[in-house]
């Protein structure tokens, strides 16, 4: 065993650390530049992902509204300006489609209207389905989720007489992203392309909005097809940017265990770091997977209890 940042094997054992009373590592302190490391046993630090939460990657499409205007320039359109079908009814937007993803799962979940649904502004049976993946999550991912994923699915669910899902924690990367960097663009398509990420496919603009709309197979698919795009892109640049959300819900506290509070990871390092605050001190630790810097908070120094968190500001 030789030290992570000296290289030297004159190295002496510390002690474990425990997880819900199990020991789930050796702890070791380097003679030469007093650096203590962990070695973790078996498969657990392998296994931290098949342990995680439920943490939905999310994406939606909603349609155009159909309105009459005076012109083109600086309009104030009322809701009255909406047009009405034959029945009465405002043609208001509605959900076209929805891709979702679970963390680190291959697998894309997605639905579209059908084009008689499309052509009749019926989202009832893909608001359904969106449903049951909000019910399922404990965090869900969205760029400008807060502002508008959520919110749009959200009258969409009340207009349709479908009651709210349990509650989920929420990860805005448009918010983070605007928060943390200075970047000329805050958009998903600049910030992908930007990270050297998956970027965002062609749409052909609002043209393909309108083909979806008459009911158009072709633009159907097309419209899916990029919707799914996205959330892929979505979950590598939520990845990318993880080590920088200090709001990260706590996924220790989901866990009930000593882990990394954004990852669930307990490869937590020791760093040379230590946080002050005006009445105390904390060591910093560095996760060993997602690199996030963290806090370590004794819940009571007279048990091996501890909390982590993100390093504030």
């Amino acid at each position: 065993m030789n030290c992570p940042k000296c290289h030297n094997g004159d190295v002496v054992k510390k002690g474990f650390q425990y997880t819900k009373g199990v020991a789930v590592s050796q702890r070791y302190k380097c003679k030469r530049c007093e650096k203590q490391f962990n070695e973790y046993f078996h498969d657990r630090a392998k296994d931290y992902k098949n342990q995680m939460p439920n943490i939905l990657i999310f994406d939606i499409e909603t349609s155009l509204m159909e309105v009459y205007v005076w012109g083109l320039y600086k309009q104030f359109i009322s809701h009255n300006n909406i047009i009405k079908d034959n029945k009465g009814n405002y043609k208001t937007w509605f959900m076209l489609s929805y891709a979702a993803k679970w963390l680190y799962d291959d697998n894309i979940i997605s639905d579209i209207v059908t084009p008689e649904e499309a052509i009749n502004r019926d989202d009832k049976r893909i608001l359904k389905s969106i449903w049951k993946l909000l019910e399922r999550a404990d965090i869900v991912v969205a760029h400008n989720g807060d502002r508008f994923d959520l919110r749009k699915i959200n009258a969409r669910f009340v207009s349709n007489g479908i009651l709210p899902p349990t509650s989920f924690r929420t990860i805005d990367t448009l918010k983070i992203t605007r928060r943390e960097f200075a970047f000329e663009s805050f958009k998903q398509d600049f910030l992908t392309k930007k990270f050297k990420l998956q970027e965002k496919k062609e749409t052909g603009g609002i043209d393909l909005w309108i083909e979806v709309q008459k009911g158009n197979q072709e633009a159907i698919d097309k419209m899916l097809d990029y919707n799914i795009h996205d959330v892929k892109g979505l979950e590598e640049m939520y990845l990318k940017i993880r080590p920088y959300i200090k709001n990260h819900p706590n996924l220790g506290v989901l866990l009930d265990e000593d882990v990394c509070p954004n990852c669930a990871s307990p490869n937590l390092l020791e760093t040379d770091s230590e946080y002050f605050t005006s009445a105390n001190r904390f060591p910093v630790l560095r996760c060993g997977d997602c690199h996030t810097p963290y806090i370590r908070h004794k819940k009571n120094s007279s048990t091996r209890s501890t909390n982590y968190r993100s390093v504030p500001k």
